[in-house]
């Protein structure tokens, strides 16, 4: 049975926008104006914000061979999470239940686990290709313990203050402490995810930035293996870039709506905000694995042709014949011009000891970073996911 307090309190008119007390009487009610243009807005947020999850679940499950792996999952819950957070707001706003009866907590249970998932997940799915473009321990071990203090400090707080700005059992008192609590609570919690997603968009570009200065150092090198492929690994960086800051600009824009009182508006362009930002990542974060095993690739053939160049120094057969003196069939990606010497023969033993020794075959960078990793604790679940991604 709802007590008259909740009742008077939910059934009240919605303040205009931008009034102080807006925040409060959007989370403890729906919408009771006659403002027509702004229930179309409404609709069209929730719409826009429903439609563009159900897409990117459908292109999520089509475009993956294998339903497994951190980028997967957390892109799935984090779109997932978008469709309940929707339709909560639908019901909330629209009053599709009744917000003074108990059954009025059908909705902000919809729209609070969906915030959870969304949310938090959204930054998962940042994180969960972080370690493509960054091969910091520290980094990326800090901004996970960042994602998951984040997300108990400010959705068990957030969560709380709801429930109890949507009691119907509290005097009006104790009811409208929730609602001002909440009303403060929820602008902290803003700047706080904004301040996560700032940090992890930063540490995309600034990384980003340093793999293209990297790559033009060397292009001129390993010209002959990067081909038309460079290209292609130079414009997926640059898309990289160009979403992180759009992530910056969206994130932003919410935060001012949020400060500005806009309660209803906020709330309902969250989701589209959301499914938008989860978009772009699907369609440039997947790109990375292939362009990290093209550099990859390039890096083992320039170290594989360095070896290849020392051996070849004490050869005394020149030529790029094979043992039989026919001509050798390269691969696409050799120029047998740049090749000298006899390539058909295996490497001698006391080099490949020298190599796996450590000592020899080396450059002082992979010395350096064998090292820290040989002294780096092992045994958590954060170590063991760095190293099956070789992250130094």
């Amino acid at each position: 049975m709802a007590s008259p307090a909740s009742s008077s309190l939910a059934s009240q008119s919605t303040p205009p926008q931008g009034a102080l007390n807006s925040a409060g009487a959007g989370i403890t009610g729906g919408y009771t104006g006659n403002s027509l243009c702004l229930q179309i807005i409404i609709a069209f947020f929730i719409g826009l914000s429903l439609y563009n999850a159900i897409e990117l679940i459908t292109l999520t499950l089509v475009t993956f061979q294998k339903y497994k792996g951190l980028y997967f999952w957390s892109l799935i819950i984090s779109a997932f999470g978008i469709l309940p957070y929707s339709l909560g707001f639908l019901i909330k706003f629209f009053q599709l239940l009744d917000p003074s009866q108990n059954v009025g907590y059908v909705a902000v249970v919809f729209l609070s686990v969906g915030w959870w998932l969304m949310v938090t997940g959204q930054s998962i799915v940042l994180w969960s290709r972080l370690h493509l473009v960054s091969n910091s321990r520290r980094v990326l071990r800090w901004t996970l313990y960042m994602i998951i203090v984040d997300a108990i400090i400010f959705h068990t707080t957030t969560s709380v203050l709801t429930f109890g700005s949507n009691s119907n059992g509290l005097p009006h008192g104790t009811l409208q402490n929730f609602v001002n609590g909440y009303s403060i609570v929820e602008k902290i919690q803003m700047v706080a995810f904004f301040l996560q997603e700032l940090i992890i968009s930063v540490i995309y570009i600034k990384d980003t930035l340093r793999l293209l200065k990297l790559s033009e150092s060397v292009k001129g090198d390993f010209s002959s293996v990067e081909g038309s492929l460079g290209h292609n690994n130079r414009k997926t960086m640059y898309q990289l870039i160009a979403i992180n800051a759009i992530i910056i600009v969206m994130d932003c824009a919410l935060l001012g709506i949020e400060f500005a009182n806009l309660y209803i508006i906020e709330t309902t362009l969250k989701g589209t905000v959301y499914s938008i930002k989860l978009k772009l990542e699907f369609a440039v974060l997947g790109r990375l694995v292939n362009l990290v095993r093209t550099q990859s690739g390039s890096g083992e053939h320039a170290r594989r042709g360095t070896f290849t160049r020392h051996i070849l120094e004490k050869s005394e057969s020149g030529g790029s014949r094979g043992v039989n003196g026919g001509a050798i069939d390269w691969p696409d990606f050799v120029d047998p011009r740049h090749v000298s010497g006899d390539v058909t023969h295996a490497e001698p033993a006391i080099e490949r000891a020298g190599r796996h020794d450590g000592e020899r075959g080396l450059t002082n960078a992979e010395r350096e970073r064998w090292k820290r990793r040989s002294k780096t604790q092992k045994g958590s679940w954060i170590e063991e996911e760095m190293d099956k991604h070789n992250i130094g």
